[in-house]
């Protein structure tokens, strides 16, 4: 780093400030970094200095120019990541006070520094369950047979094992979408009979295989492209697109490893359909509650990610059941669902972020995102295609394809109007014309009652003078307080006429 960060004051302050906040940004940027580049510019802005940001997906390059025209330089290289949900919820609120002004440059600095010292606010165990609820949560939407929930109950519980295994092993991380995918598939093929399960074996597997399954990446990623951001959408469509990959090799390497055969894999599945309804709608509670956990988000933010995810899913199967367009064999119909459904989404995840006590976007849209991922249709496409290439295993490419682009524009759709709606709240009052009394320095509610009353037109003053003709207005002349005025008297005090 170099520039006027090396002289030290107030704008070491502010050079250290933006580039931690870049920084912790980049770092919780996983599902877009869309709002980095106008946070950081806002915070620049509020404290006199004029910040520019190069991005890309695991990378920044901050430029930050201030009133004396010195300049300050800083690469910044952090991978993305979404594990800490309460901290993206806590720096919305930390920026919201930046830019009210109630902090300076280094009271923000340290304040940001907290930030990112704190700890995970569940214990480890804690995270295992909330990874096994949010997998049994989603699974009646993916199948809705007890066979699927009971398979996902244990499937779940080991992905969990591996997912928190990963994050204590810095390097297990890397090797966790393919040796987990292994682990499962092997689980699934020996112990649970997935070969013979309704719906298929990848159907059984996928709520498992959930918190792998990159569909909200693929989404993120079209969404920047679609925005202009080419550099870092590219970059993470390709990682997306790898890792679907790599889970789809890791099941067909299972299936070959316990002797199931790749035919299994594409074969035509029959559906079972055994849940209730209500108890489908249910599920999307422990669906919510399980991501709080896995992704430590705070659970006074839980309501308000439940809420939008009953938004997305209730309007996606309400069009899914009243649409007239009747979906022919080997299509799902759920195109224009999943775009109404995300228009809504964002729409509201934008105008709950406008209010300054709740969570930011990135927090109450999540659930929901999960909710209508299209990873899953692109997943057991490949599988499809890595046994006997079928029409079908084309046909989920092709509704994976659609379905994200439709997720995609849904939420552009959604999320221009509500940031219309936020610069209208954000714009600057007009001033109107001046009420005030000439001389007036303060607002009349902030006046004592006497100087108010002898700077009102019209009125009357206390002491000499009272009832005589001033600039103010013409003398009124009233009874006094004692009774009617006598006949032969003056309206004010002091000697008659001789």
């Amino acid at each position: 780093m170099t520039g006027a960060g090396a002289d030290g004051g107030v704008d070491s302050d502010v050079d250290g400030l933006l580039s931690g906040l870049t920084r912790f940004l980049l770092k919780h940027s996983a599902e877009g970094a869309f709002e980095l580049r106008n946070t950081v510019r806002s915070v620049g802005r509020s404290y006199g200095a004029q910040a520019e940001i190069l991005a890309v997906a695991e990378g920044a390059v901050l430029t930050v120019k201030h009133p004396d025209d010195r300049d300050y330089h800083d690469t910044i290289r952090v991978a993305p990541e979404l594990a800490r949900l309460d901290l993206v919820s806590k720096a919305k609120f930390l920026v919201n006070r930046i830019l009210a002004g109630e902090l300076s440059a280094a009271a923000a600095r340290r304040e940001l520094a907290g930030l990112e010292s704190t700890r995970d606010p569940y214990q480890w165990w804690l995270r295992l369950i909330g990874t096994a609820l949010f997998a049994v949560g989603f699974a009646p939407g993916v199948q809705q047979t007890w066979h699927e929930v009971g398979a996902t109950a244990i499937l779940g519980a080991v992905m969990g094992l591996m997912f928190i295994a990963a994050e204590w092993a810095g390097g297990l991380r890397v090797l966790l979408p393919i040796v987990g995918t292994i682990v499962v598939a092997v689980i699934a093929f020996e112990l649970l009979d997935a070969k013979n399960a309704p719906g298929g074996p990848v159907l059984l597997m996928i709520p498992g295989l959930f918190i792998l399954i990159p569909g909200d990446l693929l989404c993120a990623a079209t969404a920047e492209i679609a925005v202009g951001q080419f550099t870092p959408g590219a970059v993470r469509l390709a990682q997306a697109a790898v890792t679907l990959v790599q889970l789809a090799a890791g099941v067909v390497i299972a299936a070959e490893l316990t002797g199931v055969g790749l035919k299994a894999l594409s074969e035509p599945a029959v559906t079972g359909h055994t849940l209730p309804t209500w108890l489908v709608a249910v599920a999307w509670i422990p669906f919510t509650f399980g991501l709080a956990l896995t992704f430590n988000a705070r659970m006074r933010d839980v309501p308000w990610m439940l809420l939008l995810v009953y938004v997305a899913w209730g309007l996606q199967e309400l069009v899914l059941a009243h649409s007239l367009v009747v979906p022919q064999e080997g299509e799902t119909g759920a195109t224009g669902a999943v775009f109404i459904a995300a228009a809504a989404l964002a729409f509201g995840a934008g105008v709950l972020e406008q209010f300054r006590g709740l969570p930011p976007r990135g927090v109450t849209i999540l659930a929901g995102f999960f909710a209508l991922t299209v990873g899953a249709v692109a997943l057991r496409g490949l599988t499809s295609l890595a046994g006997t290439p079928t029409v079908q295993g084309f046909a989920d490419i092709r509704d994976a394809t659609s379905e994200t682009v439709a997720l995609t524009l849904g939420l552009i759709a959604g999320a221009v109007p509500a940031a219309a709606i936020g610069a209208y709240r954000r714009r600057p009052r007009a001033a109107g014309p001046a009420q005030r009394p000439a001389g007036l320095s303060a607002p009349p509610w902030r006046l004592s009652a006497a100087h108010r009353r002898s700077h009102v037109p019209g009125g009357r003053r206390r002491g000499p003078g009272r009832g005589r003709p001033s600039a103010a207005g013409p003398a009124v002349d009233r009874p006094g307080r004692r009774g009617r005025r006598r006949p032969g008297r003056r309206g004010h005090r002091g000697p008659g006429p001789l």
